[in-house]
């Protein structure tokens, strides 16, 4: 025996069919998605303030002129991109940027959505003092009433302040006293007067402007090659935006010039000082050579005469020890600074140790200071001082600058190092040296002494003042090597909102709305719309199929006498025949309908059946046995007075309660009054005793039961009929109700039980393959659905496009 498939929760079949008629059907609901999804994106259009985008690109490097002119070497610091960078974004450097800029005063014309900047453009300005602080960030009304007056207003602390004064005079208040210039009262006039919009102003406080554009200004490098970096800003006004990032790229260039410039300021303070000592030493040496001359009456020749190989060897290293001597001077000055100085100039240092040779041993460390630096600078701009973040930068600069000292401390060892090595050298190559022909060995030494000093210092001196040039030339000739490759240009259109990509995503999501409803439907589309779709599930003979009708049927919805050659008459024709394949005894039979819930078509299907086959020669007769909600009568269109109700509780005989219909050998019995108790009516010995006595007088009996899905009344004439069947309605029945087919038959123990589907679809297939109908039928019924019987006029469609016609014509549901 077969046994029956599980039911699904969810359509698992693939159809095209019905998914080209769920879209179809679902065409309207695409509709209002697809315009709701406009009607958004256009009211986000005009809803969203426009932000516009300036970008410009600079260049970092270096150019000094005099390293081509004169041909010497940099000493001056280089610039390293990524500290660049550091800087641009410093808040001290954005706000001398900002402070250029006509920000201290934002003026806005108010529209009926949004507010417009009039950044230069506003046809009036202001001169105002602080009185209050409180005042800043307030918006201040402004209404224009003639050329001579106007009208301020503002909320401060709860409270409004306002006043209509004379352009000629000044605004005071306790917060704030402005005086207002008007350069455009024709412009004016027309925004409040014809476009009934009004102007307002803010006065920003200078930190605040900073603190807004720190975060929205992007700084990043654009290719580190070429060592290119761009600065991008984002306004909702086009004009600011761009001049904001020009003049942050212009302050680019100039503020590495200044700073380039201050450090070689400062090598040459440093060079100037240490010239001033030299010369002082020089003058003090020179008037003792010519004392110690006068004194021994020696001459000029006596100078190259003693000058032995030991005395220039000695001369050398004295040079060498005063080099020395100027680098350990240098670190001494560079490590008071890193002690002493809070807020360090790492720059300053770099300038001073450009020279040096100790500059490659530190430069690392003072790298990383300068970075902890400005990170710091960053967030006190943001934070307090007190805060765990800059205290935590406050520790890491404490720990940078005790390894920049302990750096130092180790170069200067060395160097004392090499200092003790070179006067022991000297001092060897002095013992060497004798006395010269006819002169005591101590006047040669002493004057040899005083030679060498002065020897050294004026070589010293001699370099200083090389040193000087080389700084003054380049202090002179630098021109910063940043370049402006490309300057912000005024943005003609917006970057935010974009309109194509806001419609885009608007169509886009109406779409997948759209694709999903008609998926969700699909999927969740559970209705009976073929044979197959019964026969896939339940393991039940399919009696036969009735297509839709719809055309216009009289109420006693008997169609078989008045269409007699109309395709249904053919369907309940070909149901007739399959009869004989149940039971082919020629003894007087029972049929029995049922149904999962009322509206299925089982009053109807036993109508027609009935009428069909007593047009046959059969004698039959209809039973209503659906006492709760009884249709017969209204189908016969006579009254319920008696019936099956009467005649079960034995107030009136068969005889009495049957009827005649408008077909020959067709008979029926109405329900009757409703009784309370129709379950137990039922089940009593009468009903036997009435099948019985009916049974001697028809051929056929037919019993119209109520819905199985919904009352178990039926259930015992289900099971004691001979052609037991169960109606099924395509485009309404729902696949679940397929489980009280199943359980009528195994439960209830009904194995002849037959299934017949109707209301199918015209043009459908019925198992599968083709199978159609010119026309169809379709009606409401039902409990809790109401008595009304639909009935539509089909038109017959013929030619090329009857198969579109029908597959959107289709119905679901």
């Amino acid at each position: 025996m077969k046994t029956h498939r599980k039911i699904p929760t969810i359509n698992d079949d693939l159809d095209i069919g019905l998914l080209l008629r769920i879209a179809w059907q679902s065409m309207l609901p695409t509709l209002v998605f697809f315009a709701v999804a406009i009607l958004s994106v256009v009211l986000y259009l005009r809803f969203t303030a426009p932000v516009y985008q300036s970008a410009a690109v600079v260049q970092v490097g270096h150019d000094v002129r005099a390293h081509t002119i004169m041909e010497v070497g940099t000493t001056l610091y280089e610039s390293n991109l990524f500290q660049e960078i550091e800087l641009m974004r410093s808040p001290v450097y954005l706000g001398k940027s900002l402070g250029k800029l006509p920000l201290d005063v934002s003026y806005f014309l108010k529209g009926s959505v949004l507010s417009e900047e009039l950044y230069l453009s506003s046809p009036f300005t202001v001169a105002y003092a602080i009185r209050d602080p409180l005042i800043l960030a307030t918006p201040i009304t402004l209404s224009f009433l003639d050329n001579f007056r106007v009208y301020y207003e503002y909320t401060l602390g709860g409270q409004i302040h306002g006043a209509e004064i004379s352009l000629l005079d000044s605004v005071v208040t306790p917060h704030v006293a402005m005086k207002i210039a008007v350069r455009d009262y024709s412009a004016i006039m027309m925004q409040q007067n014809e476009q009934k919009n009004s102007y307002y102003l803010v006065l920003n406080q200078a930190d605040e402007v900073v603190r807004n554009y720190s975060g929205a200004i992007k700084i990043a490098v654009e290719n580190d090659q070429a060592k290119t970096v761009s600065i991008i800003l984002r306004d909702r006004n086009p004009k600011k935006a761009a001049d904001i990032v020009n003049t942050m790229a212009e302050d680019f260039i100039r503020n590495d010039e200044e700073r380039k410039r201050e450090s070689a300021n400062s090598v040459l303070e440093f060079v100037d000082d240490q010239l001033a000592k030299v010369y002082d030493r020089l003058y003090d040496l020179e008037n003792e050579l010519q004392a110690f001359r006068k004194a021994h009456r020696l001459g000029e020749e006596y100078v190259t005469k003693l000058l032995p190989d030991p005395l220039n060897r000695a001369v050398q290293l004295e040079e060498e020890v005063m080099r020395l001597d100027l680098e350990l001077e240098i670190l001494d000055k560079v490590e008071r600074d890193v002690v002493n100085i809070p807020d360090l100039n790492v720059y300053r240092l770099f300038a001073f140790l450009a020279a040096s040779e100790s500059k490659g041993s530190l430069a690392s460390v003072l790298d990383q200071l300068q970075s902890l630096l400005l990170t710091r600078e960053q967030l006190l701009f943001t934070v307090t001082a007190s805060s765990a973040a800059v205290q935590r930068i406050d520790y890491q600069i404490g720990i940078q600058r005790k390894l920049l000292v302990e750096s130092i401390g180790s170069v200067r060892e060395n160097l004392k190092g090499r200092r003790s090595g070179l006067k022991v050298r000297q001092r060897k190559y002095e013992g060497e040296m004798d006395g010269g022909p006819g002169e005591s060995a101590f006047d040669q030494r002493e004057f040899m002494r005083l030679s060498r000093i002065y020897q050294v210092n004026e070589s010293f001196y001699n370099t200083l003042v090389d040193k000087k040039a080389t700084f003054s030339v380049q202090k002179a000739s630098y021109v910063s090597g940043n370049k402006v490759l490309q300057n912000a240009q005024v943005a003609a259109a917006p970057i935010f909102p974009d309109k194509k990509m806001a419609f885009l995503f608007g169509l886009t999501a109406a779409l997948a709305a759209s694709l999903a409803l008609i998926i969700g439907k699909y999927l969740l589309y559970n209705t009976v719309n073929r044979a197959e779709d019964i026969l896939r599930y339940v393991d039940v003979p399919m009696l036969g199929v009735v297509p839709k009708y719809k055309k216009d049927i009289p109420n006693s919805q008997l169609l078989v006498d008045k269409n007699p050659k109309s395709m249904i008459s053919e369907a309940f024709r070909a149901i007739r025949a399959n009869l004989d394949f149940i039971t082919q005894s020629d003894e007087s039979k029972v049929m029995s309908f049922t149904s999962t819930i009322s509206g299925e078509g089982k009053t109807f299907i036993a109508i027609n059946l009935g009428g069909i086959i007593a047009m046959s020669g059969k004698k039959v007769v209809i039973l209503d046995l659906d006492m709760r909600k009884p249709k017969i009568h209204v189908g016969f269109d006579v009254d319920n007075d008696h019936g099956m109700s009467t005649l079960l509780i034995g107030r009136d005989n068969v005889m009495d309660v049957l009827r005649k219909s408008v077909i020959d050998n067709l008979d029926f019995i109405t329900a009757g009054p409703i009784p309370p108790n129709p379950s137990e009516l039922i089940m009593n010995g009468m009903m036997d005793e009435a099948i019985k006595e009916l049974k001697t007088m028809y051929d056929l009996i037919i019993i119209d039961n109520p819905p199985a899905g919904i009352v178990t009344d039926g259930i015992l004439n289900m099971q004691r009929a001979d052609y037991p069947i169960y109606v099924v309605r395509a485009g309404y029945s729902k696949k679940p109700y397929l489980e009280s087919l199943i359980k009528l038959k195994e439960d209830s123990n009904i194995p002849k039980l037959a299934v017949i589907l109707n209301g199918l679809e015209t043009g459908g297939t019925a198992y599968g393959y083709g199978y159609g109908y010119g026309y169809g039928y379709g009606y409401g019924y039902g409990y809790g659905y109401g008595y009304g019987y639909g009935y539509y006029e089909e038109d017959k469609e013929k030619g090329k496009w009857q198969w579109l016609s029908r597959l959107l014509k289709g119905r679901y549901e």
